[in-house]
């Protein structure tokens, strides 16, 4: 059986569950239950992202969404300012940060949202950068051996990796802040958003 069937069957199943290496890093969540996280963006968006907030526009997108995400949209982000797996990911090297320099903005923005009034999930992008990585003949990754042929396979395992931030402890490689709302709308008001002082990218 091919590696990648076991994400395309199963929801949740981790490579942390498959000893795979994962990051690390810890979600920073104030006692007052905020967790904070970062979101790049365009400079030319930022007056619009201050006054009313981050529109979800990409809906979560696969051949089979859980029904939880059903005709969700989301916001996405990271933990960290710049995360360890963008720049030498053990599977993918910098593949990770080569496509965050051709498909979002260079400024970071700081998020904190109080976690019990949003939904918010952690994605492994592992399944993801593994069909870039083909495409782009860098390599093979991990080998899930997906059919990398059209996506549907990688994005269902993407989505079935959504895991509710509450029952988050590093079970991912590579892992994406997820913040969804049904259909299109601000999914984050710009009350909890600020220019982060820590410009990685700049």
């Amino acid at each position: 059986m091919r590696l990648g069937q076991t994400f395309l069957q199963n929801r949740k199943r981790t490579l942390k569950d498959l000893n795979y290496s994962t990051d690390k890093a810890k979600l920073n969540v104030s006692t007052e239950g905020y967790f904070t996280f970062y979101h790049y963006t365009y400079e030319g968006n930022i007056p619009n992202i201050m006054a009313e907030g981050l529109w979800a526009r990409r809906e979560v997108a696969c051949p089979d969404p859980p029904e939880e995400l059903f005709g969700c949209h989301l916001v996405e982000g990271f933990i960290d300012p710049l995360p360890a797996w963008l720049t030498e990911s053990q599977y993918y090297n910098d593949l990770g940060y080569e496509l965050t320099r051709k498909y979002i903005g260079d400024v970071l923005l700081e998020i904190s949202l109080p976690m019990a009034d949003f939904p918010i999930y952690i994605a492994d992008y592992a399944h993801i950068l593994e069909c870039k990585m083909i495409e782009e003949e860098k390599g093979i990754g991990i080998g899930f051996e997906y059919d990398c042929s059209n996506g549907r396979e990688c994005t269902q395992a993407y989505v079935n990796s959504y895991i509710d931030i509450h029952e988050y402890i590093d079970q991912h490689h590579a892992p994406i802040v997820q913040v969804v709302r049904l259909g299109e709308g601000i999914a984050i008001p710009s009350e909890f958003i600020e220019i982060s002082k820590i410009q990685p990218r700049k």
